[in-house]
């Protein structure tokens, strides 16, 4: 499968070399330059609309720095192993994606968005502690960057909630199956540690499926966010709106492979999802 690989730590590490020496301002002057020379680093803010603040990430990269040299080196085959593990399951061999490897502020490990025109897949590398973790990540990543372009009408990166339902529980199931070393709650956080929230989540799981519903068709930020972000003022967990999904896509894999579901349309997922969360509950 054709992939592209940016790897722009090298990049940061340069502009970090000049910048670490500087008081503030002349730290947030080089990196202004940084980003203007590589707009990909504000991505994950670009697309949700947020106005970057890089000050926290700047206290953070020195602490980091150990992590992401280390990470640099190894984070090309992270992309690629990703696309051997992925592709020939999803019949996604003869797509083209390109993937960004670079140093973010902070703020999110991995995510997928049209960027240039293409799906692109993004890692922060100060974000992935280990090997595990990048691993699994990367695997969920390049789901999200094969399955959005594979159906007849591509989907974007705008939808309502149950299509981000249905496109987490599709990259977790799916790297779930394909990495059965690790466990749900791994998958579902990327890492270990996570036991006892997926003990929370399976208290409330009937709650939350009933809200999920009535939200269903909701493209507002803070309504997605409540069930797929580290929530505030929610009576759920954090991101139980993963294992929804991801439960959700495991029983649609009794009847279903996994070429059909990737190229399922925006309309038929939400479909699938209202009648699944629809079906009575005993």
């Amino acid at each position: 499968m054709p992939i592209t690989v940016r790897n722009l730590v090298p990049d940061f590490l340069e502009f970090w070399d000049q910048a670490r020496a500087e008081d503030e301002q002349g730290q947030l002057t080089l990196w202004a330059e940084y980003v203007e020379r590589h707009p990909e680093v504000i991505d994950d803010f670009r697309r949700s609309g947020r106005e970057p603040d890089p000050r926290a990430a700047l206290g953070l990269y020195p602490k980091a720095l150990e992590l992401i040299r280390a990470n640099a080196e190894a984070a090309d085959g992270w992309v690629h192993e990703a696309a051997e593990l992925v592709a020939p399951v999803l019949d996604a061999r003869h797509l083209e994606l390109q993937a960004v490897v670079m140093v973010g502020l902070g703020t999110a490990n991995g995510w997928v968005s049209d960027f240039g025109g293409r799906p692109t897949l993004f890692l922060a590398v100060e974000r992935i502690p280990d090997a595990t973790a990048a691993r699994i990540l990367a695997a969920h990543e390049f789901a999200h960057a094969v399955q959005l372009p594979l159906p007849e009408v591509p989907w974007t990166d705008i939808g309502p909630l149950g299509q981000w339902i249905y496109s987490e529980g599709f990259a977790t199931a799916l790297t779930a199956e394909l990495l059965p070393e690790y466990g749900l709650a791994e998958h579902l956080w990327f890492g270990d540690g996570y036991d006892d929230w997926l003990v929370d989540c399976l208290q409330v799981l009937p709650a939350a499926e009933s809200a999920i519903l009535s939200d269903l068709e909701s493209e507002d930020d803070e309504v997605v966010g409540r069930y797929l972000t580290r929530n505030q003022g929610s009576p759920f967990p954090d991101r139980v709106g993963y294992l929804v999904g991801t439960r959700l896509v495991q029983d649609l894999r009794r009847t279903h492979d996994w070429p059909e579901l990737a190229r399922w349309s925006t309309e038929q997922a939400q479909q699938e999802v209202r009648r699944a969360l629809s079906r009575p509950r005993c």
